[in-house]
């Protein structure tokens, strides 16, 4: 009798550590969770803390339950298909990344390993997915309509500065199928508005003064950051440019929180927390296809009021009373 349940025990065991938090795949290894980033490695670092931070959350201890397998493509998105493939070659069992060119780079490494967008912008009009509900493949994450959200700085920013007419859109070029679809979307918003804009170009951080110059010698008024992931892991050279060549600026919450006039969108520290529970759930077996895009639904205004006293701006009240943050 003693003999049979000390068999019935051992024979369960493996069952029972299989199904804790954290628990090795079925290979019998501790799981792989491959990171592809389009910026540097301190570009993003807080979102990835904070991916890092949710599994933990979750009951993966790095070092004992996962492995992070790192690769950053240092704003060369050229590289991006060799790192994701060496990803894939490191056998990893979940390959996590953020943006369009990330993604597409993921995707076209593997058909099998899962993916995770962390943070994206409309991957189904970038062609990542074929819908947010009903997915296809070994994709899956959280995306944002960035579309929309960049019509809105751009009316943010108008009704700061009421008699504003000429504006800037600060792009990258390496990312051209984001860039062209949000200076799309902000001119038709500026029809409305009233207001002229331009597009300037900057794919590396080298060229952010030379550009900021030439908006200065076009007489731009002020300017729009698009939330590109280049451009956001440099908000506060970005910002530091704007402000000595005197330009009101807009761009995502990181962009005003940096030292950026306006800043509108969802916390990315927060989307990325989010990814971490539905990369628990990619390692715990689950499916891409059976895990929806999901979408933040909580959107803030900050004002940064510092910026607001070095430009010599007095913003109407109404902008003042609708910002859920306003840094002195």
């Amino acid at each position: 009798m003693q003999r049979r349940l000390v068999i019935q025990l051992l024979t369960a065991l493996p069952l029972w550590m299989a199904s804790g938090a954290g628990a090795q795949t079925p290979r019998g290894r501790i799981p792989r969770v491959g990171i592809l980033g389009s910026t540097t490695a301190a570009g993003f670092a807080s979102h990835w803390d904070a991916f890092r931070l949710g599994l933990r959350e979750l009951g993966w201890i790095e070092g004992r339950d996962l492995v992070f397998e790192w690769r950053f493509a240092d704003n060369q998105h050229e590289r991006l298909p060799r790192l994701a493939a060496e990803l894939v070659a490191d056998r990893i069992d979940l390959l996590a990344t953020h943006g369009i060119p990330g993604t597409r780079a993921a995707k076209g490494a593997t058909t099998t390993i899962p993916i995770l967008m962390a943070s994206v912008a409309d991957p189904v009009a970038a062609g990542l997915v074929s819908s947010f509900a009903r997915l296809e493949g070994n994709v899956t994450g959280i995306a944002f309509l960035a579309q929309e959200l960049a019509a809105k700085r751009l009316q943010l920013l108008k009704e700061a500065v009421p008699g504003l007419s000429r504006a800037a859109v600060l792009s990258n070029p390496r990312n051209p199928a984001f860039s062209s679809a949000m200076f799309e979307a902000m001119s038709t918003a500026a029809v409305a508005l009233q207001l002229q804009l331009q597009r300037f170009d900057a794919p590396d951080p080298s060229d952010y003064a030379a550009v900021f110059a030439q908006m200065a010698a076009r007489r731009m008024e002020a300017v729009a950051i698009t939330e590109e992931a280049t451009l956001i892991a440099n908000a506060p050279e970005l910002a530091t440019l704007a402000v000595q060549r005197r330009l009101p600026s807009v761009g995502n919450t990181e962009f005003a929180q940096a030292g950026g006039l306006l800043g509108y969108g969802a916390n990315r520290d927060a989307i990325f927390r989010r990814a971490a529970v539905l990369a628990d759930k990619l390692l715990r077996g689950a499916k891409p296809a059976d895990l929806p895009v999901e979408q933040p639904t909580q959107f803030e205004l900050v004002l940064n009021a510092r910026t607001l006293a070095a430009l010599g701006l007095a913003v109407p009240p109404a902008i003042r009373l609708r910002s859920d943050r306003v840094i002195d």
